[in-house]
């Protein structure tokens, strides 16, 4: 796990924060679309609390949705390189 990620455990829920960058270099999903998801609030996102300029997502919750919708959540024609 990188210095950025926060791994958090609330409510009997296993939560693993962690960048965008790291979820993308992770799950091999493209940087652009996890940050697309979480700014349509299609995923969670909350800001890094040890760098501000940072969202982190949970990397379970994204691992959870790409499991159920694959390829059903659009393609990356526009996006750049992750």
């Amino acid at each position: 796990m990188s210095a950025l990620s926060l791994r958090t455990y609330n409510s009997g829920t296993n939560e693993e924060w962690v960048t965008i960058q790291e979820a993308s270099d992770r799950l091999g999903i493209k940087r652009n679309k996890i940050s697309r998801l979480a700014s349509r609030g299609v995923i969670q996102s909350r800001t890094n609390p040890l760098d501000a300029r940072v969202r982190l997502v949970d990397l379970n919750e994204l691992r959870a949705l790409f499991k159920q919708y694959g390829s059903q959540l659009g393609d990356d024609s526009d996006d750049d390189e992750s």
